[in-house]
């Protein structure tokens, strides 16, 4: 008998191939699942260098999959080079005041980098900010502040100096402000114009990169989560790659102790010979070059996602695709017969057909292949759409926090009825699609648990129906298996990751409550009691004396 390095038994074990917990146990050997059951079937595998963890209301379950984020912006952004608070500011002025006094406090950085303004929520809603109230504070150091959407940057005159944006600069999908003398006005709006500003604003400090991607896994394993994923914000794959060879050097030293899933841009032309080289350079189990990202559009807050119909607030203007259908069908056909699958951002319903269109052209022009494509945000569906992601076998993608933020600049964007199919979690599952979630941290926090809260309840933080099509909330099991198996077969790991089967890798958690036995208004309060990644326990909370 194969005898297991781990037992962990609990009251409430959630495998996520059924909908209920079962008092049971989970045998680990070396970075495998020996065996998942009851006790009696997991008996046999106890030896006597067998550590059993005993738990009885906790529950456990497999690993927290973030199929959405920004790793590497994220590694900064949790850093205390980053100011955060600026997503409940109610103004231009309020915003300035709080990274004037983050300045103060930190002289000896060389730039500033903020995160969070978004007019919709100031009590003036249709007030746009401007590069002098920071040049007032900052004249000297630039300063980079990206909205709450990250689909516009707000910076002063050194920010835009540094970035060597001028009267002149221009750029094929988005916008640089212009003030009335046609000068820039220090607003960048959509991927291309924000290019620069994303490179310079969150790059990491060399001497503190590998201990700040460190601390950074340590916050995500806290949390449960033991895979993640490095999302491009980039339209085309251009860099040095850095940032993935440091990750490399972590995995090689054994210090990176989460999964990676790495997402390059795909690109604007039917070439993927970049890609292929860092797919062979980056192709383990910890860290790999899982696929390929693209935008299709933006963002409604700004008006440039791209809708059928046009804006309920902006009559005749319906917004544009970031490039042509051409661009999108090529690069994708090329992409999936070199075996990578394609994330798509897609907003706004226009998006969201274009996207389904050009997978399904793709598919026709290849076949079947065995590649993972999806579809990500899908904010805005248009219900004829929503039997094709099952039938194009295309993966939703969705972040629940997105919705509380901005369900209100939803209904003045789009009107009631095409809000009938914002956030569509229950129509998508019911017509056989997978779902999968994440957070796109930084757009939003990483901690599972709240996004597990908001797709089950759909309320705000007064407890008040979120949007008006609260039919779309889902069921607690649904939440928790988006989070893990729908998100390992976005990320095309299903086959190792996941659930909890034998033979499948010991990624698992533990939570501190069964989430089972609890209101959901108590979701966000469960904490996680002890993470493992393949076989080692990388996390464990801290008892209370």
């Amino acid at each position: 008998m194969n005898r297991a390095d781990f037992v962990i038994k609990s009251d409430h074990i959630f495998t996520g191939l059924e909908d209920a917990p079962f008092k049971g146990a989970v045998a680990v050997k070396d970075n495998k699942i020996l065996e998942v059951g009851t006790m009696q079937q997991i008996e046999p595998y106890i030896g006597e260098g067998t550590n059993v963890l005993a738990y009885e209301e906790e529950l456990v379950m497999a690993g927290f999959i973030d199929a959405h984020m920004h790793y590497f912006t994220g590694v900064f952004q949790a850093s205390h080079y980053m100011y955060r608070e600026l997503f409940d500011a109610k103004s231009e002025r309020e915003c300035v005041e709080r990274v004037k006094a983050f300045g103060r406090q930190h002289p000896e950085y060389e730039k500033l980098s903020g995160m969070g303004w978004f007019p919709m929520l100031w009590d003036d809603k249709h007030a746009m900010p401007s590069k002098k109230s920071l040049d007032e504070i900052e004249p000297d150091r630039p300063v980079y502040l990206l909205s709450a959407d990250g689909h516009a940057f707000w910076l002063n005159s050194k920010a835009l100096e540094a970035c060597g944006i001028t009267r002149d600069s221009q750029v094929s999908f988005g916008s640089i402000g212009k003030d009335e003398n046609g000068e820039p006005n220090g607003l960048l709006f959509e991927i291309e114009a924000e290019e620069t500003a994303n490179a310079l604003a969150f790059r990491l400090p060399a001497g503190d990169a590998e201990s700040l991607c460190m601390e950074f896994n340590e916050k995500l394993a806290a949390c449960g989560i033991t895979s993640t994923t490095d999302m491009s914000v980039n339209p085309e794959p251009v860099g040095d790659f850095a940032e993935y060879a440091m990750a490399k050097k972590l995995e090689d030293q054994g210090k990176l102790k989460i999964r990676l899933n790495l997402y390059p841009s795909l690109g604007l032309k039917p070439d993927t010979s970049i890609a292929k080289a860092l797919r062979s350079q980056y192709h383990s189990d910890r860290l790999r070059v899982a696929g390929l990202k693209q935008f299709i559009d933006g963002v409604s807050s700004n008006f440039s996602a791209y809708l059928l119909e046009p804006y309920a607030d902006r009559p005749g203007y319906t917004g544009s695709p970031c490039y042509p259908y051409e661009v999108f069908k090529s690069c994708i056909a090329h992409a999936n017969r070199e075996g990578f699958g394609v994330r798509l951002h897609a907003i706004g319903d226009g998006a969201i057909r274009l996207g389904l269109d050009v997978i399904d052209a793709a598919r026709k022009e290849n076949g079947t292949l065995p590649v993972r494509n999806s579809l990500e945000h899908l904010e805005a569906i248009d219900p004829s759409d929503i039997p094709r992601f099952a039938l194009l076998d295309v993966t939703a993608s969705m972040q629940p926090l997105h919705m509380p933020p901005t369900a209100y600049e939803k209904k003045v964007r789009l009107g009631d009825e095409r809000c009938r199919y914002q956030w569509p979690f229950r129509s998508l599952l019911d017509a056989g699609a997978v779902l999968a979630f994440g957070t796109d941290f930084p757009v939003a926090p990483f901690e599972p648990m709240l996004s597990v809260y908001d797709a089950v309840a759909r309320v705000d933080e007064k407890g008040e129906e979120l949007g008006i099509n609260p039919w779309e909330k889902i069921t607690l099991a649904e939440s928790l298996k988006a989070y893990t198996s729908g998100s390992a077969y976005c990320i095309g790991q299903e086959d190792k990751l996941g659930t909890l089967e034998k033979g499948k890798l010991a990624d698992l958690i533990v939570l501190d409550q069964n989430p089972f036995d609890v209101q959901p208004s108590q979701l966000p309060e469960i904490k996680v009691k002890l993470t493992m990644v393949d076989g080692e326990i990388v996390y464990r909370m801290e008892e209370k004396r």
